[in-house]
Order: C-alpha cells, then sequence, then structure tokens
C-alpha cells in the first residue's frame, strides 16, 4: 500500500518555501523535474514561484504544499518510481508550478518515494490551492490509478508552538 502525507504547514513564509524547494534538489533527488519551473537550479525555481505570487499579489500566507508519495515495496527501480512521480506530479501541472524528486528507501519513509513541491498560487488565475478532503481524496484515487497500488493519505498540518 503507498502512502501519501499532504504537509501543509502553517508557518516559515517564503524561508520555507526556499528551504522546501533547496531539500527537493539536494543530493538525494535521483530524479528531479519540475513544471513551469526550472528543476536544475532551487533558487531560479525559487524566484520563479514568486514572481506568480507577487504578480497576483498573493505574497502572505503559506506559501506552497508539500506532498510526499512513499510507494510500497513493489516499486524497486528508480525507472518505475521516476516515472510515477511524474505522473502524480501531473496532477497539479495545469494550474501550478511543481518541482518534484524521487528519493531512494531512507529512514524516514522507509520506501522509495517522491516529494511534490506545489506553488500554492495557480499561475493561470491566482487562486490559491485547496487541499481539503475531498481535493486530496481524488489526488489519492488518481495515485492509486497511476500506480496500481491502493493508496492512504493523511495530513500532517506542522504549527509553530
Amino acid at each position: 500500500m503507498a502512502k501519501i502525507i499532504i504537509i501543509r504547514n502553517t508557518y516559515g513564509g517564503t524561508e520555507y518555501l526556499l528551504n522546501a524547494l533547496e531539500y527537493v534538489s539536494d543530493a538525494r533527488a535521483l530524479y528531479r523535474r519540475g513544471f513551469g519551473v526550472n528543476p536544475y537550479n532551487y533558487k531560479q525555481a525559487y524566484d520563479q514561484m514568486l514572481i506568480v505570487r507577487e504578480y497576483f499579489g498573493k505574497t502572505s500566507g503559506n506559501p506552497l504544499v508539500h506532498i510526499v508519495i512513499a510507494f510500497n515495496d513493489e516499486v524497486k527501480d528508480l525507472e518505475t518510481a521516476a516515472e510515477y512521480t511524474q505522473k502524480c506530479a501531473s496532477y497539479f501541472s495545469s494550474m501550478y508550478q511543481v518541482l518534484y524528486c524521487t528519493h531512494m528507501k531512507d529512514t524516514h519513509c522507509g520506501s522509495m518515494h517522491a516529494h511534490l513541491v506545489i506553488n500554492s498560487v495557480s499561475y493561470l488565475n491566482g487562486k490559491m490551492i485547496t487541499t481539503g478532503y475531498e481535493e486530496m481524496y481524488f489526488f489519492n484515487e488518481y495515485v492509486s490509478e497511476v500506480t496500481g497500488q491502493k493508496c492512504t493519505f493523511e495530513f500532517d498540518n506542522k504549527a509553530l508552538y
């Protein structure tokens, strides 16, 4: 069974966006691509996302949604994981900028997994992304279809206490 974690932090602002983009661009990112951003330079991707936010006057609030998709152990090779990651990231690409990568197994996820960092402001109309239960249920169903794996999802709503 694959697991999807939707991280919707409520603190950190644009520094959080920069840190997330840097994270999906570090040495562990074995397959890295993007939609609407330069996937090979996280600082340029950051600037590109900020331009969209500034253009639509959406410079406050949560700047991103970070989604982790941990594939089940049937996914053993980078090529399969990368294909699934690209297809999953494309779910958001018609409206939002996305930088994504695939990581091998690690102690945090325990399985091959993907990270998607999504600009929370649409480049088409400036609307904020909605990541409620219903929207993420449909994404969960899409990931299940793409991967052929039953998926579960959960929210990780971190806040600064």
